[in-house]
């Protein structure tokens, strides 16, 4: 039975069955694309990760490589700067066997100092161009005869210009030594030359330090070993290995196809055959010029690597193939059963419909769907009307109660004041004040007028600013300034201009005007009224006004009092969105507050 439940559901068309055919299908299409181009690529990521992880190497290389020759220039300096040196290799200067004692004792205590503390360097030779010879153990371990003069790598260090600073000699032959030095004999080394230069600046020798190679190496020891054939070297532009793992290749030069990209950039990649095999050569630049770090590693290693990948990727591909399938069917079947109910339950909306509008959407759900929105859309614009109906009444009644209130503190005030101004025989001024008390009270508890002319609520504004000046002794120069007299007949809400008049002394003037000025303008504009209420108080900052201008803005917020807030809703309600209070501020000069309304109709 639910097998042919399954057999009638895959054979029926619906959206249910076309969603499972497209998603399904879809779904596996681009995962076995996505399997077969990740065990395609799984080589090159696989490359990538090693290139990545050779660059750290070489660059931690490079930084010891570039700390200890740094280090190892120190030396130098304070040789070729050394007074001693310039004198004993000054070919002008005579000086007597007893200076040329204490010279070379200076010399000596020096090279003391070199030896225990580089440990990098091997040995310093001090050659003039006089012919002068010195190193770190006083000329003991050198051959009295040998002729540095006529050697390239000396010419090199003393024909510099002599605005030149060290220069690096590369690779040169000790064979300057005698044979008792067993571990310099004859034995490569790498050398850095200073040139000394005399009292006119003219260059009179040279100061040359020669690296220990062994030392050199041991600073690969971690990154340059041999580990399942690969490695890391050093050549120069010639392509002659200065620093290899392997003590028998220095000296030597090595070539292979795509060398010269080495030279040609800074850093870089690519596959050649060395010696037969391919690898992987992966180049990074040094702090000396010409130098170059170089890592090689066997291609065969990396496609070694790659095939477990490959077959875990494989695997993964045909379980994943598998379990979305399953997933896929059992997803569609819990879908199209709460579908189903919820068809059923929407075709029960309608009964008490007397009229259907049939419609043939091709698929049985989206007929039903189709055909029930139509009775939910009536449905729903009546529930809308009722709404807002509602709404209305609800503002109506919230505004008939604040307009019945009036605040109790304002009138004990106002009752004080007409009190004193009895007392003091003020007839005309308590007259007036009385007026204007009884004129507020009537405005606002006329519950009956739900829009008034905008000359009543002018007056109601010039009442409630007269009872408030005679409370700050008339310290507020109030002007009232109108376009057009016509304007007067548009209609607007009620208690419209009170609470920003409050708002302006309570906040503006903060209770103590002084030299305080109220401006009330009644201009017509292209959206049709704009009457501005300004005032020359301390204003707003930008923060403060940012917030007013959100509360303004804000649907359906409301507050307890009748504030800006409520005017402005109020203003909405009555006239539309597009009407409404406008807020310009700036601190310490004032606050404008517009209200636009619509003209005269």
């Amino acid at each position: 039975m639910a097998f042919r439940s399954l057999l009638r559901f895959l054979w029926s068309k619906s959206i249910i069955r076309n969603m499972l055919f497209s998603y399904l299908g879809i779904n596996l299409i681009l995962l076995f694309l996505l399997g077969l181009v990740s065990i395609r690529d799984s080589t090159s990521t696989l490359t990538k990760e090693i290139i990545a992880s050779r660059y750290k190497v070489m660059e931690q290389a490079a930084r010891g490589i570039n700390f200890n020759v740094e280090e190892a220039k120190r030396p130098l300096v304070q040789f070729a700067s050394h007074s001693s040196v310039i004198a004993l290799m000054n070919p002008n200067s005579a000086i007597t066997l007893e200076e040329r004692i204490q010279h070379e004792r200076s010399i000596a205590e020096l090279s003391k100092g070199v030896t225990a503390l580089q440990s990098l360097i091997s040995d310093v030779l001090m050659l003039g161009t006089n012919g002068y010879v010195n190193n770190l153990d006083n000329r003991k371990s050198l051959q009295w005869d040998y002729p540095f003069r006529e050697q390239e790598w000396y010419l090199k260090a003393v024909s510099a210009s002599t605005n030149r600073g060290f220069i690096p000699l590369f690779l040169h032959q000790q064979n300057y030594y005698t044979q008792t030095m067993i571990s310099k004999f004859n034995s490569q080394t790498f050398s850095i030359a200073l040139p000394v230069k005399g009292y006119s600046q003219q260059v009179i020798g040279t100061v040359i330090a020669n690296l220990d190679l062994q030392k050199v190496n041991d600073l690969f020891e971690l990154s340059a070993t041999d580990q399942d054939g690969e490695n890391i070297f050093m050549i120069d532009g010639q392509n002659t290995v200065i620093v290899h793992p392997d003590a028998a290749r220095i000296g030597g030069s090595i070539r292979f196809e795509g060398i010269e990209a080495i030279h040609a950039a800074e850093s870089g990649s690519f596959v050649s055959t060395i010696e037969g095999q391919e690898r992987l050569v992966v180049y990074h630049p040094t702090s000396i010029k010409g130098l170059r770090l170089v890592s090689t590693v066997p291609m065969s290693e990396i496609h070694a690597q790659a095939g477990p990948l490959k077959a875990t990727l494989a695997g993964l591909l045909y379980l994943c193939l598998l379990l979305n399938t399953l997933i896929s069917i059992i997803i569609t079947i819990r879908i199209s059963r709460p579908f189903s109910r919820l068809l059923v339950t929407i075709d029960k909306l309608g009964e008490e419909s007397l009229y259907v509008v049939p419609k043939n959407y091709k698929y049985r759900e989206l007929n039903l769907i189709g055909n029930k929105f139509k009775e939910l859309v009536g449905r729903i614009e009546q529930l809308v009307k009722q709404n807002y109906v509602s709404q209305i009444a609800l503002q109506d009644a919230q505004l008939k109660t604040l307009e019945s209130q009036i605040n109790p503190h304002f009138l004990f005030n106002t009752l004080q004041l007409l009190q004193t101004e009895i007392v003091c025989g003020n007839t005309d001024d308590s007259n007036h004040m009385v007026l204007s008390l009884s004129g507020l009270l009537r405005y606002s508890m006329k519950r009956d007028e739900e829009r008034v002319e905008l000359a009543a609520e002018i007056q109601n504004a010039k009442d409630y600013l007269y009872i408030i000046n005679k409370k700050y002794d008339d310290g507020i120069r109030i002007t009232f300034d109108v376009e057009d007299a016509a304007l007067l007949r548009s209609g607007t809400v009620k208690l419209m201009l009170q609470p920003i008049i409050e708002n302006a002394i309570v906040h503006a003037f903060r209770e103590n005007p002084q030299s305080a000025c109220i401006r009330i303008k009644v201009a017509a504009v292209r959206r049709g009224l704009c009457i501005s209420v300004s005032d020359n108080g301390v204003g707003m900052t930008k923060e403060r006004r940012q917030w007013l201008t959100r509360r303004l803005t804000a649907a359906g917020d409301s507050t307890g009092s009748i504030g800006l807030n409520n005017v402005d809703r109020r203003i909405k309600l009555t006239f539309g969105p597009a009407y409404g209070l406008r807020v310009r501020s700036r601190h310490l000069e004032g606050t404008t507050v517009y209200i636009v309304l619509p003209g005269l109709s």
